[in-house]
């Protein structure tokens, strides 16, 4: 059995509505429906609450959908490289902020420069992840 079909059975079986268990989740009835139609996958935390909510250990209920499980291990390394990416960005800008600051020519240069190398690389591994992500979606 699915993820999806556990959340609808276990929420219908503890007598929930959509709405309801939105509501204790603080995210919208849209987003439940979707989870338990397959559409998307709830994210760690809200699979814990879940499990919390269902009186259902976390492992029963993702334990048997592999699909789930390699879903998140995806999502994952994909904020990883999202975050490495605005990370370098940040960096790129801040060295770019402070090639204003110093008063040396050489110096101001290489910050301005690196600076620009750094964000233009972190803005391509954003826009690659996104690319990416909707090609094998």
């Amino acid at each position: 059995m699915d993820i999806s079909t556990k959340l609808k059975d276990k929420r219908k079986q503890v007598g929930f509505t959509q709405e309801q268990i939105a509501q204790k989740l603080h995210v919208s009835r849209q987003t439940i429906s979707n989870w338990e139609t397959g559409k998307s996958i709830p994210d760690i935390y809200s699979l814990v609450e879940l499990s919390n909510i269902y009186d259902i250990s976390l492992d029963n209920l993702i334990k048997e959908d592999v699909v789930m499980m390699k879903e998140l291990k995806k999502e994952n390394q994909e904020k990883k490289i999202l975050n490495s990416g605005i990370i370098i960005s940040g960096v790129g800008i801040l060295m770019m902020l402070l090639s204003i600051l110093i008063p040396n020519d050489h110096i101001q240069s290489f910050c301005n420069g690196f600076g620009v190398g750094l964000l233009i690389t972190g803005s391509t591994v954003l826009i690659l992840v996104k690319i990416l992500r909707k090609l094998y979606q």
